[in-house]
C-alpha cells in the first residue's frame, strides 16, 4: 500500500490520519493526557485523545512511532524530525 509520508523538522508532534486507521482496521487507545493542536487542518483545533503505534519502513530504516490519531488534510503520517 503506498502512503503519503510528510517527515517535518519543524513539526513537534507525530500525526496519523484517522481516515487510514479506519481504512486499515487498526486499533488505537485512548491518550493518557487528552490535549488540542490547532496547525493541522482549516477548521481549527483538534481535540488529541487517541494514539496508536505504528511500525514503518523507508528503504533501509524502521521504526516504531506512537502517532496521535486526528483528522487531518496534510498527508496519512507525519513524522516529527528529532
Amino acid at each position: 500500500m503506498h502512503i503519503s509520508m510528510i517527515i517535518d523538522d519543524r513539526s513537534c508532534d507525530n500525526v496519523v490520519r484517522t481516515t487510514f486507521v479506519r481504512k486499515l482496521s487498526l486499533n488505537t487507545t485512548k491518550h493518557h493526557k487528552p490535549h488540542r493542536l490547532q496547525w493541522l487542518n482549516e477548521y481549527g483545533e483538534l481535540k488529541v485523545n487517541k494514539h496508536i503505534l505504528i511500525s514503518f519502513l523507508i528503504w533501509r530504516y524502521s521504526g516504531k512511532v506512537f502517532y496521535y490519531a486526528v483528522l487531518t488534510h496534510a498527508s496519512h503520517l507525519l513524522l516529527e524530525r528529532s
